[in-house]
């Protein structure tokens, strides 16, 4: 399941291209990672409207940092966009990045605020992919992109290796270049930070005092914090199963995928007496079978405190109770890092009772390994050069590492570092998978906050 919390800001006309399916090129002001997916918004800054339709979505599968040289008559060629057009873009800019899009319709278009700058446009919620809807098939696409493949590309970073610019020269030759861009992908982190706004009221949502405020009823209240809770798990990459229906006589959360997750959302001080037994009979009710209820994962999320019978109770039924402010931190960690939560290692801490303290040990878990393979991307880096496994293995040792490394842990990291989807590092094979070696890519940041 996917996730899109923003959109691309695209030209018309290139857009409409794209949409037909007779193209599959388009530009970016900013680097975008590989296979990273996003809305396509319009770029319609002379309409007279409010509202702008956005009706499709795409993954990046390519992205190359290109300037004039490339050609411009190729670059239409790729981009529908007109000589003219290319002209003023490269007026404005010394180069852009080039993208390939592997595009598909949105189930339901949605409408987004114009917005007449940015990059990235965010979305006015968080849109939830379960099924692609292709504009071209894998066959159509793989053609076409061969077809993109064939035009000649006159890279920047190509330009600036073979003369062997540092850092300064470079900010010397290009003082606007990276100004620029550098305040792109800021604007950018912060479109991306407002539109994830929603993740700052689950805690809140969760502890019912907030009624006095807001006049809510005990009844929408629940319902508000009930709705956080499925976004939420929704966020997190659990796919909510809409047949199961939340208020009376019914599971207030029900996950069919990955793995099958049950459990009920308390809004308010307490989780009361009765609220176990309430999912073991719900639950044993609607679900199909016997051993289907017994293999589910079972869960309490509230703010409150858990009476005594629950915290029995559910040590005796395996039921996991997690804090809202908890869960908020898994979503904070998935908004941070995108693909560092693995819903089936989280499973293994979802344990009988009160477990806020295993969902911290795992989310530390997860920050170390990034921590680890931050520095060991930054060891690649200051070599300035290919280096291999031993070569590695010393300066490791010899560095303020922030965690040790198990045994032969050191190569899997690598490689994973340097496959396709991660492209942190890149990587020369050895023979029979001795003597391989590894060169820089581009950083792995840890985000603060």
């Amino acid at each position: 399941m996917i996730s899109l919390v923003n959109g691309l800001r695209i030209s018309a006309t290139n857009l409409d291209a794209l949409r037909s399916g007779a193209i599959v090129g388009a530009f970016s002001k900013t680097f975008l990672a590989i296979d990273r997916s996003f809305a396509l918004y319009p770029d319609l800054q002379f309409e007279n409207s409010d509202l702008v339709t956005v009706d499709l979505w795409a993954e990046c599968k390519s992205c190359e940092n290109i300037d004039i040289t490339f050609g411009i008559s190729e670059l239409s060629q790729l981009t529908a966009l007109s000589i003219e057009e290319l002209e003023s873009i490269f007026q404005q800019r010394a180069s852009i990045f080039l993208l390939v899009l592997r595009v598909y319709k949105l189930p339901n278009p949605i409408q987004v605020q114009q917005q007449s700058t940015g990059n990235f446009v965010p979305l006015p919620e968080t849109i939830i992919i379960s099924e692609k809807i292709p504009i071209l098939d894998d066959k159509q696409f793989q053609q076409i992109q061969d077809q993109s493949k064939d035009l000649e590309l006159s890279i920047v970073s190509n330009q600036f290796l073979d003369t062997a610019l540092d850092d300064e020269d470079f900010l010397r030759i290009n003082p606007n270049l990276l100004t620029v861009e550098s305040q792109e992908v800021i604007d950018e982190e912060n479109q991306t930070n407002n539109s994830l706004s929603w993740i700052k009221t689950i805690s809140t949502l969760g502890d019912r005092s907030i009624e006095g405020e807001d006049k809510k009823s005990t009844v929408k209240a629940g319902t508000d914090f009930e709705n956080i809770v499925k976004r939420s798990l929704e966020f997190l990459g659990f796919t909510i199963d809409k047949a199961h229906k939340g208020g009376a006589g019914g599971l207030d959360l029900c996950c069919s995928e990955p793995y099958l997750l049950i459990g009920e959302c308390k809004a308010g001080k307490s989780i009361p007496k009765g609220t176990t037994e309430e999912i073991m009979r719900i639950g044993m009710t609607r679900l199909k079978t016997e051993s289907e209820f017994k293999e589910s994962k079972k869960i309490i999320i509230g703010s409150g405190k858990p009476t005594p019978d629950v915290i029995t109770f559910s040590t005796k039924w395996k039921v996991s109770i997690i804090k809202t402010m908890t869960l908020q931190k898994l979503v904070e960690f998935k908004a941070k890092y995108d693909g560092a939560i693995d819903l089936f290692k989280l499973k293994e801490y979802l344990q009988a009772g009160q477990i806020d303290d295993k969902i911290d040990e795992y989310i530390q878990k997860v920050e170390d390994d990034l921590k680890l393979r931050s520095h060991i991307v930054n060891l690649v880096k200051k070599a300035n050069r290919k280096v291999g496994i031993d070569y590695l293995s010393g300066v490791f040792d010899a560095s303020n590492y922030p965690k040790s490394l198990e045994d032969n842990e050191l190569p899997d990291i690598l490689i994973e570092l340097s496959s396709p989807l991660a492209g942190y590092l890149g990587r020369d094979k050895g023979d029979a998978g001795k003597g391989d070696r590894f060169y820089y890519l581009r950083d792995l940041p840890l985000k603060n906050g």
